[in-house]
């Protein structure tokens, strides 16, 4: 009896090194093994059965028995390399001769991986697949104007937009029955992925593009004789969210970043690759960097509509309301002036649509000190707005991409001061936004005060056409409420047809609401020129924010741009 029970001692210490073994280093796992083999060599000790029983009898049981414990160690070292630390081989790197470190499993594995295509929301194929040589696959995009969209995907350098975000579909790593993944491991062969179906509309993005580029090269001709000067488009479906176009200059090709298995040198490939990235990332106009989702800047008086909304839902003012527009105003010392002089005709007495038609800087200063920091802070939480200290703790709204959060300022302290609350009520200060916040922004006007969660993925197909996700128009805030949306639509309304906006040419047969901007940069160079509007104004269908880089009076260059895109959307 005794005897058993040593021996179950001992198996139970074998198997407690190795539990503990599994997770030490190596070196503690090599100890472990000899432990472990001690401690079964002392359970398994053959006892002498009869008296009789020869030394060749005894040494063939004790052969037996020392052969199964080096089965069993065997049997575990496979067991702690094959299963237990499989994800970290996986990914162990290696030093080469020339100095990097490369981890070469994963672009094996990546070459070998069928990624699922990418589809517009019309079923044009905007990236696939191709069948290289040794069942090798190469990236195929069909367009080089959407790497911020759909983005790129390279082993060495890592994916990029689309086939970053949303790689774990792409790869097939989500979605995809286990056992047909267990059985294509097995078996080794390739692996399929799943395809993605976008809102995006190419269509209208060609006519996007067209139009920025036109309008850029009559309106700021040597500074833009190519018409790609920076700046971004943004356009919306008003009542879903879903991104129907999204423009961003500079950008850059994907195609090039694509590295070729059936290259005839690999290091050359490898060499051309490696070259085109390094422009890339040394370009000092950031081609990579998607302004309209990450691109950060001052909005100018666009954001006037936010502060409108704050007054009008608060009951601080109507419409009617009379706030008067001096040329200058000043607020502890710090003086405030309107952008363009001779505004609205030296209106002295006029109203709150007067004073947003005609972009009064002064009447909305005045209009954001009768607010009060509290109260304006409070709307901008309703908006989304957060402070640039919180910004990096906090997630966009907008997940299909990389995007930052739209802030307000840097710290709450800069709203205390009159003269912060003042700047920010016209739409300077330390205000920071995105081209997609603005269209958001307009949107929500567009939408009854509903501000909805932008999606660029409408949904993904597995191989075998099973759909694994689908996006849902989702509610992100309700700021505002219908009757101030809807005062706030006749506002900019009566800007495009009156007011800041009405240079623009009309949409045949159709209204259109907007609001113009012209935000100064503090630095050298024109100011960023602005608009953003929706339409048609009855029932508003399309909202667009449009931003060019220095390009001046947001009413003479990014208006006809907003113009021509609306007259394309609704034309689609």
């Amino acid at each position: 009896m005794l005897r058993h029970l040593l021996r179950l001692l001992f198996l139970a210490v074998a198997l407690a090194l190795a539990w503990l073994g599994m997770g030490a280093s190596d070196d503690l796992w090599r100890l472990s093994l000899v432990g472990i083999g001690l401690a079964m060599l002392v359970a398994c000790w053959p006892q002498r059965k009869k008296e009789e029983e020869t030394a060749f009898g005894r040494n063939i049981r004790l052969m037996g028995a020392m052969l199964l414990i080096v089965f069993v160690l065997l049997g575990l070292h496979l067991l702690r390399l094959q299963v237990y630390q499989s994800p970290s081989i996986a990914s162990r790197v290696a030093n080469l001769p020339d100095g990097a470190v490369q981890n070469i499993r994963p672009i094996i594995a990546g070459q070998r991986t069928r990624r699922g295509r990418i589809f517009d929301r019309n079923g044009t194929i905007l990236a696939d697949i191709a069948i290289a040589a040794g069942d090798r696959v190469r990236r195929t995009y069909s367009r080089g104007d959407l790497g911020h969209i759909v983005g790129f995907y390279n082993p060495l350098y890592g994916n990029g937009g689309l086939e970053s975000t949303y790689d774990a579909y792409l790869s097939g790593q989500v979605g995809n029955d286990p056992w047909s993944t267990f059985f294509e491991e097995l078996t080794h062969r390739p692996h399929q992925g799943n395809d993605l179906y976008l809102t995006l509309d190419t269509g209208l993005q060609e006519a996007v593009e067209a139009a920025y580029r036109r309008v850029a090269r009559e309106k700021m001709g040597s500074l833009c004789p190519e018409g790609d000067c920076p700046g971004s488009v943004v356009v919306l479906d008003v009542h879903s969210g879903a991104v129907l176009a999204m423009v961003s200059f500079p950008r850059y090709d994907p195609r090039p970043l694509v590295f070729d298995p059936d290259a005839p040198d690999w290091n050359t490939e490898k060499e051309r690759t490696a070259l085109y990235w390094q422009g890339l990332i040394s370009s000092t106009e950031s081609p990579l960097l998607c302004r309209a989702t990450s691109g950060l800047y001052p909005p100018g008086s666009t954001f006037k509509t936010l502060t409108a909304a704050a007054a009008l839902e608060s009951g601080l003012v109507t419409p009617e309301s009379i706030v008067t527009c001096p040329n200058t105003y000043t607020v502890t010392g710090h003086v405030i002036v309107n952008f363009t002089e001779n505004l609205g005709g030296f209106m002295r007495e006029q109203t709150v649509l007067e004073d947003f038609k005609f972009s009064c800087n002064t009447a909305f200063a005045q209009i954001g000190l009768l607010l009060g920091a509290e109260r304006y802070n409070d709307y901008a939480k309703r908006f989304g707005l957060t402070y640039r200290v919180l910004a990096p703790l906090q997630w966009s709204d907008f997940t299909d991409l990389p995007a930052v959060p739209s802030t307000i300022a840097r710290e709450r302290d800069f709203l205390e001061r009159p003269t912060g609350l003042a700047d920010t009520a016209y739409g300077q200060g330390e205000l920071q936004v995105t081209p997609l916040y603005m269209a958001m922004l307009a949107a929500t006007v567009a939408n009854d005060g509903l501000m909805m969660k932008p999606y660029l993925v409408e949904r993904a197909v597995g191989p075998s056409g099973e759909t694994l996700y689908q996006a849902q128009p989702t509610i992100l805030r309700e700021p505002i409420g219908v009757p101030t949306a809807r005062q706030l639509r006749r506002m900019m309304v009566a800007v495009v047809a009156h007011g800041t906006g009405r240079w623009w040419p009309a949409i045949e047969g159709v209204t259109a609401g907007g609001k113009t901007g012209s935000a100064e940069t503090g630095g050298q160079g024109a100011a960023h020129a602005w608009f953003i509007a929706f339409a048609p104004a009855e029932s508003p269908r399309y909202a667009v924010a449009v931003i060019v880089e220095h390009g001046g009076h947001g009413s003479e260059v990014a208006a006809p741009i907003a113009r021509d895109t609306l007259a394309a959307a609704l034309g689609r």
